[in-house]
Formats: structure tokens, sequence, C-alpha cells
């Protein structure tokens, strides 16, 4: 089975313009720390970004072009359409949805859900449709075969051609979906580790500075919060518009 992580990026967020390019650490851009924590995942075996096809995304595939990355460029808003074509052009047989605000990528995480997905028994497997991991420590790994049948079909509405993997946990029926919680040391789900707004990214960077780059793992950043909460302070507070577990709250 060929595992392929797949980094949608695009340059229009709504709160944070331009993040992915954003610096991190060291002249390392946001898009880069992504890439580079994916990569030190054993059982992945490529990682493509899924851009748009938008002039402000020309940015993007051309930082791509300079650093080896493999790219692929389609809708900015059926990212569904975007990400199963980034897995047929990569020929995923599964592929590991992440986004290029993952700064916090935990490819522990990531390695330990492909080995529980490669035994079969799920078309989706995720972390996230109950939070119990700090709030942005996820991965969804889904098989292509699903993907592309569901982007085949022409009665989804906009919203979950936007949202890749929301009709596939709003149909359980239709779909073999699996969900898995945080075990006692990670069971930090109050502690926000995202980026969507300034603070987040000061954060960000004041974690990176801390640990001197990309190389730390989610149990490194828990200790710190432990041992230093007042670091965290500037994101409390802070609106989450958009993830799974909240989806699935309000149609309850």
């Amino acid at each position: 089975m060929k595992v392929v992580g797949t980094i949608e990026a695009r340059m229009g967020s709504t709160r944070l313009p331009g993040k992915s390019l954003m610096e991190i650490y060291g002249g390392m851009p946001l898009i880069e720390a992504v890439t580079e924590r994916f990569r030190m995942c054993r059982n992945v075996d490529a990682v493509w970004v899924a851009t748009t096809t938008e002039p402000a995304d020309d940015a993007i595939a051309q930082w791509c072009r300079a650093n080896e990355v493999d790219c692929f460029r389609g809708s900015e808003q059926d990212v569904l359409d975007r990400v199963a074509k980034t897995a047929m052009e990569a020929r995923a047989d599964a592929v590991v949805q992440m986004g290029a605000d993952s700064a916090y990528l935990d490819f522990k995480l990531i390695d330990a859900m492909v080995k529980v997905f490669k035994r079969g028994g799920c078309d989706y497997l995720c972390n996230d449709l109950e939070l119990t991991y700090p709030l942005g420590i996820y991965a969804h790994v889904i098989r292509v075969s699903c993907l592309v049948a569901l982007n085949r079909r022409a009665e989804l509405t906009e919203q979950e051609r936007e949202d890749v993997v929301r009709y596939i946990y709003e149909h359980p029926n239709e779909h073999r979906v699996a969900n898995i919680t945080a075990p006692t040391e990670f069971a930090y789900p109050g502690l926000r580790l995202t980026i969507d707004y300034p603070e987040d990214l000061e954060l960000a960077r004041t974690i990176y500075a801390r640990f001197g780059g990309c190389r730390f793992t989610t149990g490194d950043v828990i200790g710190l919060y432990r041992n230093e909460p007042e670091l965290f302070k500037k994101t409390r507070g802070l609106v989450q518009r958009s993830a799974p577990f909240l989806k699935r709250a309000a149609n309850e």
C-alpha cells in the first residue's frame, strides 16, 4: 500500500492571509516546516502539496519547484476534487490529509495511525471526531478509492466539497469510519496548537525558537506547556471555527 501525505495550501486564508509562506523560524516558511515534519514519518512514502490554480498561489507552486516538493494544482473551492486528483497523480492507495497550517504535525501519531489503517477494516481513520488530543494535533487517513468514488458524486453540496472528509464522517453507514482517542499523556483538549490567527503564529514562532527548529514532538510541547503555561496565554480564548468535532456536534 502506497501512502502519500497531502498538504492543502493556499495564500487566501481569511483570518491570516499568506500564512503558508510566512516565516516561522530562521527563514523557514510555515509550509516548509509542515513538509519537513511530514517527511519525518516512516510510514508515509511521499509528500505532495495540493494548491490551487489561482494566481496568488503561484508563489506556493514556485516554492515547491525551488525545494523539489511534488505539487498538484486544482480548484480553490472544490478541495475534495483537488485532493482526490493529487492522490491519483501521486498513484497513492491512501492519503494522510493535512493542512499547510499544521505547524505541530505529529509524525509519530501519523505513523501509528497509518499502521492501524494498513491492518484494514476502515476507509477513514482520524482522531478528531471527538477532541481528546490538543487542538491541531490530528491526522486523517483516507482510502483513495473512497475519495475518488466520492469525488464522482454530483449531488455533494458545496460544503461537502470544500471539506474533504465531511461527507465521509457524516455518513458512517456508507463508509467504514474509525476514530482514535488520546492516551492520558496526550489528553490536553484545551491546548490550542493550530494556526488561524496572528497570535497562533506568534506562539508557534516562540515554540520553534525554544526547540531550535522543527524536530520536536507533541510530548515536548506538552512538557513546555506544563512547565511554562504562561507562554500559551496569548492563544487562550481564540475561537476555532472549523474542525470535524465541531461540525459533528452541530449536526447531532
